[in-house]
């Protein structure tokens, strides 16, 4: 393989994003009465056929229904009260609180790659709901995708993204969701402190997705003053560390508070192979505790509308056995990354390009 540098470094997958406060699974606006409604508004990354809406409520009283809706958008950028085709909706029965719903389409809604649509969760009957989202993080977006809310007679945009993840999926059949800008489906988020007993470490066994150079991770730490080694292992039973990486940092060597992430570097960086299976990990060197937040999902076909896909998922290391079960667990970790495969091959004629997606 041949290696570029870039002008900047990337981040995979890329979910440390702005952390504004300590993240949590909060909720959104309350829908109780005719009219109202939470919609995001999307531009189709590829061709969709979309089936069925996940979404999950926080809170639903006196048996409340709704009415998922696909949308078009009118020329003011709101949804347009009209759907998407005919019947690309469902009124849901009784909504329960805090259990993640998919409620299939009446008649699937078909988009081709660029195309602006909404997703709408619109007050059908019953007392009240409340939707969940993932508070105080950005990963993408900001300002587009974006929420537009209902709750007072009239839409309003609001930049919602800013600050929040909707836990909102769309797929193309019960078991295939798609991956939408500025959405996760969280079922929950935990803050996870954890220091040196049993030699721990915690981290991301992943798949690398592409032949490249990692220089380093980065992840939330929520204002934790422990010290810790950031280090890279092979897939062994027994940690094996790759290329020297293991650097050490001093816990108070950061900005402290519950705001931001840390990026750490290698003091060597380590050149990793695609389809190779590697963890990248965080290891407490004291009793003082460290904190690596995590995400979870409700089951295994909600790992593709991540954006880790099955490429990686949450791992951990205590008293020499590694717990490679977390598989719908996240860490809110990236990977680090200042040099990937050019794609020419090598040797030859000619030579083999892969696309990520």
């Amino acid at each position: 393989m041949t290696l570029v540098t870039l002008r900047k470094p990337f981040l995979w997958p890329g979910v440390t994003g702005k952390v504004t406060l300590q993240p949590s699974l909060g909720t959104t606006i309350t829908l109780d009465g005719a009219g109202d409604h939470l919609s995001y508004v999307f531009a189709a990354r590829e061709a969709m056929t979309i089936t069925h809406i996940g979404f999950k409520p926080a809170t639903a009283t006196g048996s409340p229904t709704i009415d998922v809706r696909i949308e078009t958008v009118g020329a003011t950028g709101l949804p347009s009260g009209t759907l998407w085709g005919t019947n690309t909706n469902i009124v849901t029965g009784a909504i329960a609180s805090n259990t993640y719903n998919q409620q299939a389409l009446t008649a699937s809604a078909s988009i081709s790659a660029g195309q602006v649509f909404a997703i709408k969760l619109a007050y059908a009957s019953g007392t009240n709901l409340t939707f969940h989202q993932l508070g105080s993080i950005t990963w993408e977006s900001e300002a587009f995708p974006y929420e537009v809310r209902q709750i007072a007679g009239s839409d309003a945009k609001a930049a919602t993204l800013q600050t929040t993840l909707g836990c909102f999926s769309a797929w193309s059949s019960s078991t295939t969701p798609y991956f939408l800008e500025g959405m996760v489906p969280a079922s929950a988020f935990a803050n996870n402190s954890f220091n040196n007993t049993n030699s721990a470490k915690r981290g991301l066994k992943f798949t690398a997705p592409f032949n490249g150079r990692l220089i380093g991770v980065r992840f939330y730490h929520a204002g934790q003053a422990g010290d810790f080694n950031v280090v890279l292992f092979d897939n062994g039973g027994t940690p094996a560390e790759l290329g020297s990486t293991s650097t050490a940092y001093d816990g108070d060597v950061s900005g402290g508070a519950n705001t931001g992430s840390l990026f750490c570097p290698f003091d060597n960086p380590v050149t990793i192979a695609a389809g190779t299976v590697y963890r990248a990990m965080v290891e407490p060197s004291s009793a003082t505790n460290v904190n690596l937040s995590t995400l979870t999902v409700p089951g295994a076909d909600y790992r593709n509308a991540t954006p880790w896909g099955t490429d990686g998922h949450y791992t951990t290391f205590a008293s020499a056995a590694w717990d490679d079960t977390n598989t719908t667990v996240f860490p809110i970790m990236d990977l680090v990354f200042d040099q990937i495969d050019n794609g020419a091959g090598t040797g030859g004629s000619g030579g083999q390009r892969v696309i990520s997606g």
